[in-house]
């Protein structure tokens, strides 16, 4: 059986951090696992003319873009993926699942208070890119989140290495040596 984490997030939370915390956890106990950061599946630009809707086209060639991915990688042996996203609605879920052919997906949302959030965006991003960020933020803070798309949530408020050992409990995969390997 392969098997796919999807961690999903607000920019700034985390993800990707915990995505290799996670990655390196299951390595270590003999796991064959992938890490992708769906950012760097998109770094691609302009959108080609015409295009409508921006964040449609840049979601739509991460999904191509993973799927590709993750075919090399089951073709040379991966039986787990962890992929950094930001997934928002349960048809961009639904993209990234089908992304993942003949895995079993489980996705978990990283959670921080707003002050970390803020904090860690100011240390990584600078001019533009961060004030856009961070509108976007206060946007968002605005806007209630009724539509859940996470098997579960984990808060991402203590070390790396305790918040990735939280979501693999949260999944139920095996990461001890010498467990079973599905």
């Amino acid at each position: 059986m392969y098997r796919a984490l999807l961690l999903t997030g607000v920019a700034g939370v985390g993800k990707s951090t915990v995505a290799d915390a996670v990655g390196r956890a299951l390595t270590t106990a003999g796991r064959v696992t992938a890490v992708v950061d769906t950012d760097m599946l998109a770094q691609f630009g302009p959108p080609p003319s015409g295009t409508r809707e921006r964040g449609q086209f840049y979601d739509e060639l991460k999904c191509a873009n993973l799927a590709a991915v993750w075919a090399n990688y089951k073709a040379v042996g991966a039986r787990f993926i962890i992929v950094a996203a930001v997934i928002d609605s349960l048809a961009l879920r639904k993209r990234y699942a089908d992304s993942l052919a003949d895995c079993q997906v489980c996705l978990v949302r990283l959670t921080a208070n707003e002050d970390t959030i803020r904090r860690r965006l100011q240390e990584r991003d600078t001019g533009s890119k961060l004030e856009r960020r961070l509108r976007t933020r206060d946007a968002h803070r605005l806007e209630p989140t009724t539509i859940v798309v996470e098997d579960s949530t984990v808060a991402n408020d203590r070390a790396v290495g305790d918040v990735a050992a939280e979501v693999l409990i949260r999944t139920g995969w095996p990461v001890q040596t010498g467990e079973h390997q599905p």
